[in-house]
């Protein structure tokens, strides 16, 4: 059963601009909640227009009748509504006066407050105008910085990853269903055959789920940023290959070895993708001081942690074998200051790094610019091919949360068995019915909202 509380019986009505902040052309206004229509008349003096229609009208002070401003309001009956509450949405001149002058004769009206950051998608959820994860997937559209995290968070508004829960819901349902049937039933009354059958479509439910759990963490990735490390050893142009990609310095240059202490982090949008670039402190065996032995253990960390790893060589000297240990299959070789070495030598480096089984390598000239627009294109590529089934429209999981509730929902299931008595069968399908249906918001979700919703911005 759906427990979510019905906000039509809430007496608060809430408002909030739902404009940025600062000086702008105009500013929006959203109210809603039972005394809209109450606030139109008093504001406007005036019937309430046609529902849907953009009406041009005075609106007055409460006090002393003066003009706040011309605005154009729109006025929403519920249930029809975002919020599946009665709406008014003001447009006003986007001086912040205005705003003020508005907002404090909206004060001046009973049951009428400032709404709480997320509190108009709160409302929303409980009246039933959308599930968990599409207010999960609004929040995210809000937050997006590229192309690509606006598909994906459409894509949960749109209810594609709600649609693959929903789908084992309704099959666990069945499920259940024919448990309690064996409970309620003599066990001669229920043919062997069905029984097997269940248990079969158990197993396709787990397989299914675990599918899911075996992503990566891919959406995850995508909505907060792909992490790449720059890192190897000091004095290889590190700094210097972060300054060219983002160009401009954000990082110090040096002959001075151990000039970065800390990780340097910056966001780049790489054609729609979103990477979270660090420039790590380079590693070495003796530290010169305690500062450098903690800017090099953060830099371990951070190529533990991170997607991928850009391990930059200095052509012009020795190959460090030792260095050349921190590569994995998240690895782009690349060999760096190719302007100071001849055809031949760099001919000879790179035959070394293939013949010890190093194929993605790439060739830079940090200092020159010379081979970084190769090394974006490839970063690129890279990124769309380990993280395609992202990028092309497939519904992922996007949150911790939905693992830690699919992980428990298929820790139950398992435990389901052919020889177990029905009614712990049962309790253990509805443990995992639970578990799904919390990813949606079905089941115990009263701890969830507010952690979710103080996360979104006012006025959404």
């Amino acid at each position: 059963m759906d427990k979510r509380v019905n906000y039509k019986i809430n007496l608060d009505t809430i408002y909030a601009s739902a404009s940025s902040l600062g000086i702008s052309a105009i500013k929006t206004v959203r109210i809603s909640g039972n005394n809209t229509k109450k606030i139109f008349k008093i504001l406007t003096k005036k019937k309430l227009p046609k529902p849907r229609y953009c009406k041009l009208t005075n609106l007055y002070d409460l006090k002393n009748s003066s003009l706040i401003d011309k605005a154009v309001i729109v006025w929403f009956p519920g249930p029809k509504t975002y919020t599946g509450e009665n709406m008014l949405e003001i447009n006003i001149h986007g001086g912040n006066t205005v705003l003020e002058h508005l907002i404090e004769n909206l004060l001046l009206i009973k049951n009428v407050r400032e709404a709480k950051p997320g509190e108009f998608t709160k409302r929303a959820f409980n009246n039933n105008k959308m599930d968990f994860l599409e207010a999960e997937g609004i929040k995210d559209l809000i937050s997006a910085e590229t192309k690509f995290q606006k598909s994906l968070a459409i894509q949960q508004i749109n209810g594609s990853l709600s649609i693959v829960i929903k789908k084992w819901s309704k099959k666990l349902l069945k499920l259940l269903a024919h448990y309690e049937g064996q409970i309620d039933f003599p066990e001669d009354e229920i043919p062997r055959k069905i029984a097997d059958r269940v248990l079969d479509q158990v197993i396709d439910i787990t397989k299914e789920i675990e599918l899911y759990l075996t992503d990566n963490k891919r959406g995850d990735i995508i909505r907060n940023g792909v992490e790449v490390a720059i890192i190897g050893n000091t004095n290889v142009g590190k700094s210097s290959l972060i300054n060219q990609i983002v160009k401009k310095d954000i990082a110090i240059v040096s002959k001075t070895s151990g000039t970065t202490r800390d990780i340097i982090e910056t966001k780049i949008d790489l054609s729609n993708i979103p990477i979270i670039l660090s420039d790590t402190a380079g590693l070495k065996k003796v530290a010169k001081s305690s500062i450098e032995r903690i800017g090099i253990r953060k830099s371990k960390k951070k190529i533990k942690d991170c997607h991928i790893k850009l391990l930059v060589v200095d052509s012009t000297k020795k190959i460090d074998k030792k260095i050349l240990n921190l590569s994995c299959n998240k690895t782009i070789i690349i060999l760096n200051k190719i302007d100071l070495l001849g055809k031949k030598e760099l001919s000879n480096k790179i035959k070394y790094l293939r013949d010890n089984n190093f194929a993605d390598i790439l060739l830079i000239s940090a200092k020159k610019g010379v081979g970084i627009n190769g090394l974006l294109n490839h970063l690129e590529n890279y990124i769309k091919d380990k993280y395609k089934d992202v990028f092309f429209g497939n519904p992922v999981l996007t949150r911790t949360r939905h693992r830690s509730a699919l992980k428990n929902c298929l820790r139950n299931l398992k435990k389901i068995k052919k020889n177990k008595e029905p009614e712990l069968n049962a309790e253990d399908l509805r443990l995992s019915l639970n578990s799904l249906e919390s990813i949606i918001g079905k089941y115990n979700i009263e701890k969830l909202l507010d952690i979710v919703f103080k996360d979104f911005c006012i006025g959404k």
